[in-house]
């Protein structure tokens, strides 16, 4: 029976514990063409992070190259890159050092969208947040509890 638990406790510690990933400033830019939107916890979750357009049934999909910009200043300011190609599915992620963000983009050349999730998180990813399209800056807000310090792709 112990050992059951201890088994449970460490399944579920490891669960909450975020992995830290690298990410690049070169290149960590938010075109001016991209709209500047507000979002906060309530938002509807698709299952994707669409294009702007909504679903696009061109066959040959360019999901990458795609990247996820987390900023340290509201409007897509001082950002740093993560490369979601190279980036895990359905874990928790923290940026190496640790920062916290208050806006996000995820920048996409082909403005294809993602079969996949994007989210960005409070610490451990106990609350996420889903980023709703691509090629546009969200100014994130979770009405004041945690700061957000994790992102996540999920599927």
């Amino acid at each position: 029976m112990q050992y059951a638990f201890i088994a449970l406790a460490i399944a579920l510690f490891g669960q909450a514990v975020a992995n830290p990933i690298v990410g690049s400033e070169a290149e960590a830019t938010v075109p001016a063409s991209f709209p500047i939107s507000d979002l906060t916890f309530g938002a509807i979750h698709t299952g994707t992070t669409l294009s702007q357009g909504g679903i696009h049934t061109d066959s040959a999909q360019q999901e990458f190259p795609a990247s996820i910009l987390l900023c340290r200043a509201t409007n897509c300011v001082s950002c740093t890159s993560f490369d979601l190609s190279t980036a895990p599915l359905n874990e928790c992620l923290t940026p190496n050092p640790i920062f916290s963000f208050v806006s996000v983009a995820i920048v996409q050349s082909s403005n294809e969208g993602l079969p996949f999730e994007t989210t960005v998180g409070t610490p451990g990813c106990s609350e996420l947040l889903q980023i709703p399209t691509v090629n546009e800056c969200f100014n994130i807000n979770n009405g004041g509890s945690e700061p957000f310090e994790t992102f996540a792709l999920l599927t």
